[in-house]
């Protein structure tokens, strides 16, 4: 989410408005691997359980053979590869819809409309006045 206010902020502050694919591209990828970083440190600090075959004993059931198939399916390079799509994904979504909404707003922003409208209203004025 920071890689991806960082590049929307830059492209706000921009006059054309416009991304390059290389800039999208080198963000979203920067974002991936910060996002693959975070799981990494996550995954040696809370590793996820592992469970054992179930038995029962004084009435309750501890596990079964299904759940350490489930935990054993899971591992740390899986977990690592879906952090990098999900975090390269996330800042080229929320980038592509910025610029879709700007394209299809018409580019403007509040300002620069409002300094249209009082640019239109002055000429208004003027015709007014010079009839």
């Amino acid at each position: 989410m920071i890689v991806a206010g960082v590049t929307l902020g830059s492209l706000l502050v921009s006059q054309t408005r416009k991304i390059s694919k290389k800039k999208l591209l080198i963000a979203s990828l920067v974002s991936g691997l910060l996002n693959t970083g975070y799981a990494f440190l996550i995954y040696l600090l809370a590793p996820p359980p592992t469970f054992s075959r179930g038995t029962f004993t004084g009435g309750t059931f501890t596990g079964s053979g299904t759940f350490r198939a489930a935990a054993g399916t899971s591992s740390e390079t899986s977990f690592l590869l879906s952090s990098f799509i999900t975090g390269f994904l996330i800042v080229l979504a929320i980038v592509l819809f910025a610029l879709a909404y700007v394209r299809f707003k018409g580019g403007k922003s509040e300002e620069e409309e409002a300094i249209e409208a009082d640019q239109t209203d002055q000429t208004e004025e003027k015709k007014l006045e010079e009839t």
